[in-house]
């Protein structure tokens, strides 16, 4: 999911156009506001650098043990953010769960799992 934030930064503008329109939200922001243009691709750029942060953390979870609560809780707080902006913004309630789900289940998972894969005498 976070991955595909690479392939979506490097995207034309009239491919943005397509996939904005294919989920039913006004395209007109988005190829009239150069501010709108740059938030996107900004956002695409941090999606994309926490896929490999996330990456990071997977391939040595015990080098990196110390930062896989913190990723689990940024992540849930993450989809927390992306629930109320989303309703404040007033976007389309497929594209609210599809992010604050996603995001919420990913923390929440890491958590649990994290929690699972520590050692006994770690709790001690």
């Amino acid at each position: 999911m976070f991955l595909l934030g690479g392939i979506g930064l490097f995207l034309p503008d009239p491919t943005w156009v397509c996939i904005v329109e294919f989920f039913g939200v006004e395209s007109t922001a988005l190829t009239d506001s150069p501010l709108a243009e740059y938030m996107l691709r900004a956002g695409l750029a941090m999606c994309f650098m926490i896929g490999v942060f996330l990456i990071a953390l997977g391939l040595r979870p015990v080098k990196y043990a110390g930062l896989i609560p913190f990723s689990g809780l940024a992540i849930l707080l993450l989809g927390l953010a992306c629930a109320v902006s989303g309703v404040v913004a007033g976007m389309p309630v497929m594209w609210i769960l599809g992010d604050s789900l996603s995001c919420l289940i990913l923390g929440a998972l890491i958590l649990v799992f994290w929690k699972m894969a520590k050692p006994k005498h770690a709790a001690e």
